[in-house]
């Protein structure tokens, strides 16, 4: 198996494309087994797909917008709004089925039949599921999946994003484009996966519990408005106004606890979103009435720090110690990126050195999906999930 990556800074959908194709023939003649596609808001996904799918008929393809810009091992790339990134997965020896749909009602068990049909293997447990989403509905999307293949089959995912929350995310797969539903690729590769899903934040001395919640929206805490306990928490003499508040909460997330490892609690995070007329806080996970909220909190350099415990290999996480990595896919929270600004660019420098030159690609999402260390499938917040592809 063969995995690299390719990118493009062209202002032109069209010439992005075309780019894109002309670096993969560069490096290969054979068509890739799978492409992953990440690009900013501003490229048309349309034009992506249907020139990606012009070059490469034979390829499966899926990817999905990615909030101010897509990183590889050569750096964040962007200019002036436009950036454009490619994972080609070559595999001769292995399988790759995609499906996608739009709209509310989709159904994600029904999906993964046709993706494992796709590639010729109907009722065979795939190594990795990968999937995007629309920022709205992803516990269901999992709660689907683990109904139909179990909670043993690892998921990595994040949610399509923009660039400022306003809903012009897009998601593409192999038969069309949409800004409202679920792609999803299922994966029998021929080599060993590595996974790993972890937050880059501590707990802090604050908690409550939610007395009233609407979907996404906790209303109270303690039974007092959300929006005050939240304020209180983070230490504000004034209150939150009404509106938007993400930028301003990055480094002090709520929490669930979900479970405990060696004694030590591991937590799934929810980034505050915006205040409500109300006093509530609306979140980007679902939440439920009765859990438990924790106050967590960070710096940049704690977050880089913690961010970078995604990418360990050691045998002490189940990795055979013969095998070395040849690719990754690090889904990396929208939100954190913003909160590291500059120091961005020392993830990739860091990564380096734990992993090697290899080829890594990571959009910057708008939630992120993945397995917890009991086996868990989650969905949060402010995290970091990636799979390392090994081999002998």
């Amino acid at each position: 198996m063969k995995f690299l990556t390719v990118h493009s800074l062209a202002q032109n959908s069209s010439l992005a494309a075309r780019e894109i194709c002309a670096r993969l023939y560069h490096h290969s003649r054979q068509a890739p087994s799978l492409l992953l596609v990440y690009f900013t808001q501003a490229h048309d996904g349309a034009i992506l797909r249907e020139a990606l799918k012009h070059h490469f008929p034979t390829t499966r393809l899926l990817g999905c917008s990615s909030c101010g810009g897509v990183m590889t091992e050569t750096g964040h790339h962007v200019r002036d709004g436009y950036g454009l990134a490619v994972a080609a997965l070559y595999d001769e020896k292995g399988a790759f089925g995609v499906a996608g749909a739009s709209g509310e009602q989709v159904d994600v068990r029904q999906l993964l039949r046709h993706a494992m049909h796709d590639c010729g293997r109907p009722g065979e447990l795939p190594q990795l599921i990968l999937f995007h989403a629309s920022p709205g509905r992803e516990e269901g999307l999992l709660a689907g999946m683990e109904a139909e293949l179990g909670a043993s089959v690892p998921v990595v995912g994040g949610s399509a994003a923009d660039n400022n929350v306003s809903g012009e995310w897009q998601l593409c797969w192999d038969e069309a484009v949409s800004s409202d539903g679920i792609v999803l690729a299922v994966l029998y590769p021929d080599c060993q996966l590595a996974f790993q899903f972890h937050s880059g934040y501590m707990p802090a001395e604050f908690s409550g519990e939610i007395t009233a919640c609407e979907g996404r929206e906790v209303l109270t805490i303690d039974h007092q408005p959300a929006a005050e306990v939240y304020a209180r928490w983070c230490g504000r003499t004034h209150p939150w106004h009404v509106g938007p508040i993400l930028s301003e909460t990055t480094l002090n997330p709520l929490a669930r606890q979900v479970g405990t490892l060696d004694g030590i609690p591991y937590y799934k995070l929810s980034h505050p979103e915006a205040v409500t007329p109300q006093g509530g806080l609306r979140l980007f996970t679902d939440v439920v009435q009765g859990e438990r909220l924790l106050l967590m909190y960070s710096s940049q350099e704690g977050l880089l720090q913690r961010s970078l415990n995604a990418i360990r290999i050691e045998p002490a996480y189940g990795v055979d110690a013969e095998l070395f990595p040849i690719g990754a896919l690090i889904i990396f929270c929208a939100g954190c990126r913003l909160a590291l600004g500059d120091m961005l660019c020392q993830f990739v420098e860091q990564s380096q050195a734990r992993l090697g030159r290899i080829p890594f690609i990571t959009p910057f999402t708008f939630g992120e999906q993945g397995r917890l260390p009991n086996g868990e499938l989650a969905h949060g917040n402010l995290m970091v999930s990636s799979v390392i592809f090994l081999t002998s």
